[in-house]
């Protein structure tokens, strides 16, 4: 599957068949999806840098590299350290409602469930306004709510009939 094809099926999660064909992504897949979203969002950013004043004295080459090696890549931290702690939210969600899914595959639906609300902070953030609130609601609650919506297109794991130690009699 390319990349444009995750970004698709990420814009239409949490719907069953986009969690489906997105988890069988392999991880180095989703991890440079990860990447490119990222730079892609914060390219978006570079007219708030530039108008800032903080990068006034660099030439084109410097804020160049200052942009990529240290703005995205702080930001790429950041998002993935996100990332993680959603798929440790899931992973308490999987156990509550005793879900067959392994962290793996929480984090990667943690990776793919984070394409709308970088989409709508980035739009909400740059052109509309600088609201925390709102900030956190895309950020945090709509990530979050997409995530337990996907942990329960996933079976329940199945008990076993009789419990471990016993023996035929």
């Amino acid at each position: 599957m390319e990349i444009w094809t995750a970004f698709k099926y990420s814009c239409l999660l949490p719907g069953k068949r986009a969690a489906f064909r997105l988890n069988r992504l392999p991880m180095d897949k989703a991890v440079l999806y990860m990447v490119l979203l990222v730079l892609a969002v914060s390219c978006l950013h570079i007219p708030a840098l530039l108008t800032s004043g903080s990068v006034s004295g660099l030439n084109a080459i410097q804020f160049v590299f200052y942009f990529l090696f240290a703005y995205v890549l702080i930001v790429l931290c950041g998002v993935l350290a996100g990332i993680s702690l959603l798929a440790c939210a899931g992973y308490g969600l999987r156990k509550l409602w005793k879900r067959k899914l392994a962290y793996q595959h929480l984090w990667k639906m943690s990776c793919f469930v984070m394409t709308v609300p970088f989409i709508l902070h980035t739009i909400i953030h740059e052109w509309f306004t600088k609201n925390g609130f709102v900030s956190g609601v895309v950020l945090i609650g709509y990530p979050l709510f997409c995530l337990a919506a996907m942990i329960l297109h996933y079976p329940e794991i199945k008990r076993h009939q009789r419990k471990e130690g016993e023996e035929h009699g």
